[in-house]
């Protein structure tokens, strides 16, 4: 009987394992996923699109739908979807047609670019590869247009807790246009390109443009990577990290977790950390939001002479009582200390769980988390 349910279970087992292999077999020779196309740009730098098209196969296109777009570099927000999310979906986008304003900078800029066939290897690659979310495998849903200031292209592929930068060297071009033939319904609101502009910016981003204009070398720092890893050192051994709730947005726009299969390479600057970790019964959240000029020169000044062999870290260590923190980036035997980190740390036991506030440290005052200028 023993040997009867021996020999069950290792069918089984093998049966599993099979069709494991099959699913494998299938991602890394498909060719077509579901996916859909949206557009963005600077929360502070805000565009508006007259017509963006990504195209696919034999001259398809998927249209975008976003006329105005500011919610932030490598964010993806109410795109609209013409494609069956859990069919066999679309060929992968080879082409790029949009043609957009800069109310910031009162320019138009327009593209019409054939990917080329690197890129599109890349994309399919990362379509075929996937990536792990809490032990389930996830899969990219979003090809996301970044519109920047110069007329520089990011693209993205986004999917549940990942956006992936695939490519930051698209250019498109300046060229003139009446707002007339712009938008016919914008000369019921105003004459002028300049007057039109003005009065499409919010307050915030008014201010903004006074203060700091439009930064267009600022996105070139935004796109360094550098050959570092990220790591949490508790001063208490009963600590705990939870693997599945650490989470890493950088400045450049990505986004992943810690634990979502991905090979990690070089990296753009830390923007927010995002972790879990447990001491017995005891829960800790902590967020840590790192100023961007610090953060910007800390890694330019540790990697102003790159060695190929040497891997920086970037350390956040952890009293023993969970409360003080030492943030740095060390190349090397050099250590960069950051000083202006905002962190919230929240804490959840078996008394307080049913509170409505479980802030157990902050170091700022307020509520208001410092913003980035470009993203």
């Amino acid at each position: 009987m023993k040997r009867h349910l021996l020999v069950g279970l290792l069918a089984a087992t093998l049966c599993v394992m099979a069709i494991a292999c099959n699913n494998k077999q299938d991602m890394s020779t498909r060719t077509t996923f579901p996916w859909v196309a949206n557009v963005t740009a600077p929360r502070n730098y805000p565009v508006e699109v007259k017509y963006g098209f990504v195209g696919f196969g034999q001259g398809q296109k998927y249209p975008i739908m976003s006329s105005f777009a500011n919610a932030g570099i490598g964010i993806s927000k109410g795109e609209v979807s013409f494609a069956d999310l859990d069919g066999e979906g679309l060929a992968m986008p080879n082409r790029l047609e949009v043609l957009w304003l800069s109310y910031t900078e009162r320019k138009f800029y327009k593209a019409d670019i054939a990917f080329s066939e690197k890129l599109q290897a890349r994309i399919l690659s990362l379509f075929q590869e996937g990536y792990e979310n809490e032990q389930k495998h996830e899969n990219y849903s979003c090809f996301l247009v970044t519109l920047l200031p110069g007329g520089k292209i990011w693209l993205y592929l986004n999917g549940i807790a990942r956006y992936s930068l695939v490519c930051d060297t698209l250019q498109s071009d300046a060229i003139d246009m009446s707002l007339g033939d712009f938008a016919k319904d914008a000369l019921l609101v105003d004459s002028t390109v300049e007057d039109y502009c003005k009065g499409n910016l919010n307050k915030e981003q008014v201010v903004n443009l006074k203060e700091n204009g439009v930064p267009y070398e600022l996105w070139s720092k935004y796109q360094e990577r550098f050959n570092y890893d990220i790591e949490f050192e508790f001063e208490d051994n009963l600590c705990k990290i939870d693997s599945f709730h650490f989470a890493k947005h950088f400045i450049n726009g990505e986004f992943n977790y810690a634990c979502d299969g991905v090979k990690v390479g070089e990296q753009s600057r830390p923007k927010q950390l995002y972790l879990k970790w447990n001491v017995a019964d005891t829960t800790y959240t902590g967020e840590f939001f790192f100023d961007e000029q610090e953060v910007l020169d800390m890694f330019s000044k540790g990697f102003s002479h790159k060695t190929a062999n040497v891997r920086g870290k970037f350390m956040v260590k952890v009293s023993k009582y969970n409360n003080r923190f030492d943030i740095y980036l060390q190349v090397g035997d050099n250590k960069y200390y950051l000083k202006n980190c905002q962190i919230d740390v929240f804490k959840v036991t078996p008394e307080n769980e049913k509170d409505d506030d479980h802030l157990f440290y902050w170091n700022y005052e307020g509520e208001e988390v410092r913003k980035y200028i470009g993203a």
